[in-house]
């Protein structure tokens, strides 16, 4: 139950985040908004490790934790790129797809489900795609860049699996080292991709710390998802965390006023009922 519970949290930080980030990134350049954001939970990483005492882990969980970094650094890149072409709530939900990679990673490494479990899974899954698959542009001509903005997340969902799979492994010797590990990788990566492609990143100072609560939660998220992980089965935990999209679609609702349609609001009924049978 407690693995439940922290993979819940998880999709609260991520799902606010996810909701977030776009915002600011409407405002902002997109390179702005990550790089300040990762360089702050990359220094909250830190203050974790040093916090913690933990030694220096060896050389395997250094190199899950860097998968771990690059692939939240494809993610989070794809995610943002995709939300400026389509409909968050729709970058969200393919994204969201990306749960399936460690539920088959789970499977391959001989994780059994219940029925119950096996039909919550399928309920969280559905759910987490139907609540955000009810926003459409009403502009034919808006069609092919939001088919863009689909593929973007498409690849972000790549990422995102990636960093599912990953993460749990590098936690294994340590979490604080584990999410120091993987922003070092972001932030570089991130770092090395503004330099090349010459991405602008200033911002008014006043202005940049609102930038940094996406990053800021992302890094909450992260403990939780790999403490949610060591004690559950990661096949069910991943696809709770995943459940992030509703509250993402939720807070477009509450705060945006935009009102769920039809097919929503049965998403959001469906990934609830795969979450009450994953937690009984």
């Amino acid at each position: 139950m407690l693995a439940v519970v922290l993979a819940l949290g998880t999709s609260v930080a991520y799902g606010v985040s996810n909701f977030l980030g776009p915002q600011l990134s409407r405002r902002h350049p997109v390179a702005a908004v990550l790089v300040i954001g990762q360089v702050a939970a990359l220094a909250g990483a830190a203050v974790l490790v040093l916090a913690s005492g933990d030694a220096v882990p060896p050389a395997a969980a250094v190199g899950f934790g860097a998968l771990a970094g690059a692939g939240n650094v494809l993610g989070l890149a794809a995610f943002y790129r995709g939300a400026q072409l389509a409909p968050v709530s729709i970058v969200a939900a393919v994204g969201a797809t990306g749960t399936g990679l460690p539920v088959l990673v789970g499977l391959a490494r001989g994780e059994a489900l219940g029925p119950l479990e096996a039909v919550g899974i399928v309920l969280a899954v559905a759910g987490a795609v139907l609540a955000a698959a009810g926003s459409r542009s009403g502009s034919e001509g808006a069609f092919p860049e939001e088919l863009a903005g689909i593929t973007w997340a498409g690849i972000s969902a790549i990422g995102f699996g990636a960093l599912l799979v990953f993460l749990p492994e590098a936690a294994d010797d340590g979490t604080p080292w584990a999410l120091l590990d993987a922003r070092v990788v972001v932030v570089a990566l991130l770092v090395a991709g503004v330099l090349l492609l010459g991405a602008p990143v200033a911002v008014p100072a006043r202005e940049a710390p609102p930038l940094a609560v996406p990053g800021l939660l992302l890094l909450a998220a992260t403990p939780l998802y790999a403490e949610a992980a060591a004690r559950g089965r990661l096949s069910v935990v991943s696809v709770l965390a995943s459940l992030a999209t509703v509250v993402t679609v939720g807070l477009a609702h509450v705060v945006l006023g935009e009102r769920l349609a039809p097919l929503q609001r049965a998403g959001v009924a469906l990934a609830v009922a795969g979450t009450i049978l994953l937690a009984v």
